[in-house]
């Protein structure tokens, strides 16, 4: 009994070890699957080109059961930890969803003009696990960060020098690493992509990409657009509004790829015409970064066509998929239009509807 219990147990060690050679083989299988290759520069054009095949199709399952009120107004939403967070320009300003059931845990954040208040905020998700994400107040330069208890602290550095934006000029941030942050504001060629970094005391600031399309069309307007990254993949990505234009690129914008759909009808005159912009077709309106691939909404209409639709019910937009080297992955057509955020680990895809009085949709990812 005494050698068959030792043989039992030697046997019972092999099998563990194989087994966990076998889940170390499949991890590292993944993450060869996943590895990225080197970027290819250059242009890419798709003019009367369908780089995705037929759209797929996704029906979305509406959230409702929850007592909040809230409305979807120039939204941002972003996923971590099992939480979904979304910035609305309401009063409160922040919100705080548990997953899946997304049930409000926290709302939280004034709408206004005092010294801690949010008149012009973004959502920037955070790479250090001190955080839920980092809010910013543009009008203001103030850096913020949000942790699970729902509570906000001031982070002082790297903005605080920051001449406060003119209204209406905001920064599109993305955090890199503790105290390195990328973003996107107007430049003398329209728009550039900067990088901010804080060593201490020091403040280091410059810019490291020129976002401008046309030497002779410099108004920021021209150029807004979407803006992530990829810190462990060291990749960014912008997206334009007004352009079926996304440019791929490496965090020192070293090597740059360009997807052009070659559709550029921008009125010229338009960004100095009241409501002159709404003239164009929206291309790009949303992004979002995960591991694996990027996701970008994607409108392809006039303001006026989305609105004439809706009032006859008519709901919908589309979500690009590519890989971290601007490679095409898929396309989905949603029967909802609003603002989205992505749970690649999930397959997930979370939309708050502008037209529901319940605004969550869930989508399930092929």
């Amino acid at each position: 009994m005494g050698l068959l219990f030792l043989g039992a147990c030697g046997d019972n060690k092999t099998a563990q070890k194989q087994e966990e050679k076998e889940k170390i083989q499949l991890f590292q299988k993944e993450e060869f699957v996943t590895e990225l290759a080197r970027l290819e520069a250059g242009e890419l054009f798709f003019k009367n080109k369908n780089p995705f095949g037929d759209d797929i199709l996704l029906k979305g399952k509406q959230i409702v059961g929850d007592t909040a009120i809230f409305s979807v107004r120039e939204s941002q939403l972003l996923i971590k930890n099992n939480y979904l967070i979304m910035k609305s320009l309401t009063n409160p300003v922040f919100y705080i969803f548990n997953l899946p059931d997304l049930r409000l845990q926290k709302s939280l954040g004034k709408r206004g003009q005092a010294p801690d208040d949010f008149l012009l905020p973004t959502i920037i998700s955070s790479v250090s696990n001190d955080w839920l994400c980092y809010l910013f107040e543009n009008s203001q330069n103030k850096l913020y960060g949000l942790d699970e208890k729902g509570d906000i602290q001031i982070i002082n550095k790297p903005f605080e020098e920051f001449k406060k934006q003119e209204l209406g000029a905001t920064l599109q941030l993305a955090n890199v690493s503790d105290d390195d942050f990328m973003y996107v504001t107007d430049s003398k060629t329209g728009k550039s992509i900067f990088r901010i970094t804080q060593k201490g005391d020091s403040t280091n600031k410059k810019e490291v990409f020129n976002l401008g399309l046309n030497p002779t069309r410099k108004s920021p307007f021209a150029y807004i657009g979407d803006f992530a990254v990829n810190p462990q993949k060291n990749r960014m990505v912008y997206a334009y509004k007004y352009f079926k234009i996304i440019k791929f690129m490496d965090l020192e914008a070293q090597t740059v790829r360009t997807i052009n759909f070659e559709r550029d009808g921008f009125n010229e005159e338009s960004p100095y015409k009241i409501n002159g912009l709404d003239q164009n077709i929206t291309h790009y309106w949303g992004v979002c970064a995960q591991d694996n691939y990027v996701y970008f909404l994607y409108s392809g209409r006039t303001p006026e066509d989305v609105w004439k639709e809706s009032q006859k019910e008519n709901y919908y937009i589309f979500v690009e998929q590519y890989d971290w080297n601007g490679n095409p992955i898929c396309r989905y057509k949603l029967d909802q239009w609003g603002y989205f955020t992505i749970d690649e680990k999930n397959k997930k895809l979370y939309l708050a509807s502008t037209n529901h009085d319940d605004p969550f949709f869930e989508f399930q990812l092929p």
